[in-house]
């Protein structure tokens, strides 16, 4: 059990990741292939990934426990979403960091690569830097428009969560396993033996972060650093299949029936991108062309555009409509 323990001030500082981190995704990733529940898609992405894993990724595995601990400097706080500084970041973590989680851990006779690490060479530490970078390419890629996907439909039933019955009642439905009881937020932690870790957040707020590669809740509690739970996302279908009537698609075309599901939570045009799988001149087009039909707003937050769904485009997703005929041109 996590008993997340709020302050005066902590609600109106619970914020959510807006995307995927990639050390968070290298780690929950690495956990969800060993012998544990999860969700139904990520069961069909384990099953193409094991193919997939790498002799040259076991580092990364070598820091994951068979019950699903993995230590706290595995997932660091970063200052944006991208894969290349998240790793450096990552291999710069103080030796005095590394030895103070994993030596109490460790038994006497640690294997080599461990070894290494713990005493801080610099080899072991780009060992483990490609493997997550090449997990994130070989492994992760098989999934990674999905669980932006995926991400941001969780974000999009949040919002509108919040919108509805403000942030103690977004708290109160985020997933069956979360219950609010004002002042503690309660969650079915992955701890089977009747534990209970207490986080409390004395001023220092929540983020909270949905994954689909997870089937129970984490936290991390660290001092100095907003305290975070990760819990499992909604479990809908955010990509259409590729059979079947898409009325949407056939209204407006594939790729920009896309665009519009992918921004059921806001995002930047880098965001939209990478949700959809095009290119970035490709979003920021169909971003204009969408704007100019009144179904998307653009604004721009700290020199980034960011792109939303208006109204119209709201009631566009939300029922299903018939297709029109269209007439041939009079001549």
């Amino acid at each position: 059990m996590i008993r997340v323990h709020f302050g005066t001030d902590d609600v109106a500082r619970v914020r959510f990741e807006t995307e995927p981190d990639p050390l968070w995704e290298a780690a929950l990733g690495a956990r969800a292939l060993g012998d544990r529940p999860i969700p139904q898609a990520a069961r069909r992405w384990r099953r193409q990934a094991v193919t997939r894993l790498q002799p040259a990724m076991r580092p990364l595995f070598k820091l994951i426990a068979p019950a699903g601990h993995f230590p706290d400097f595995l997932t660091p706080e970063l200052p944006d979403a991208a894969l290349g500084p998240a790793v450096e970041l990552l291999m710069d973590t103080p030796t005095e960091v590394i030895k103070a989680e994993l030596e109490p851990w460790l038994p006497p006779d640690v294997e080599p690569w461990m070894a290494d690490f713990v005493a801080g060479r610099s080899r072991a530490r780009r060992s483990l830097g490609n493997a997550v970078r090449l997990f994130h390419q070989e492994v992760l890629a098989l999934s990674a428009a999905d669980s932006e996907g995926r991400l941001a439909a969780d974000l999009a039933i949040r919002s509108r969560a919040m919108l509805n019955a403000g942030v103690e009642g977004m708290l109160a439905s985020l997933h069956p396993d979360i219950s609010w009881r004002p002042p503690v937020l309660e969650a079915r932690g992955f701890l089977d033996d009747g534990s209970t870790l207490d986080v409390h957040l004395a001023g220092r707020g929540l983020v909270l972060y949905p994954s689909a590669l997870i089937g129970e809740c984490l936290a991390l509690d660290i001092p100095g650093r907003r305290p975070r739970l990760v819990y499992p996302s909604a479990d809908l279908p955010y990509v259409e299949p590729d059979g079947g009537s898409d009325q949407l698609a056939e209204l407006v075309g594939r790729t920009r029936a896309a665009v519009l599901r992918a921004l059921r939570t806001s995002a930047s045009t880098t965001q939209l991108a990478r949700r959809t799988g095009i290119s970035l001149a490709s979003a920021s087009e169909h971003a204009r062309i969408l704007r100019n039909a009144g179904l998307v707003t653009t604004h721009r937050a700290g020199g980034v555009a960011l792109h939303s769904l208006t109204p119209s485009a709201d009631r566009l997703l939300a029922e299903p409509r018939p297709v029109p005929q269209l007439r041939p041109a009079s001549s």
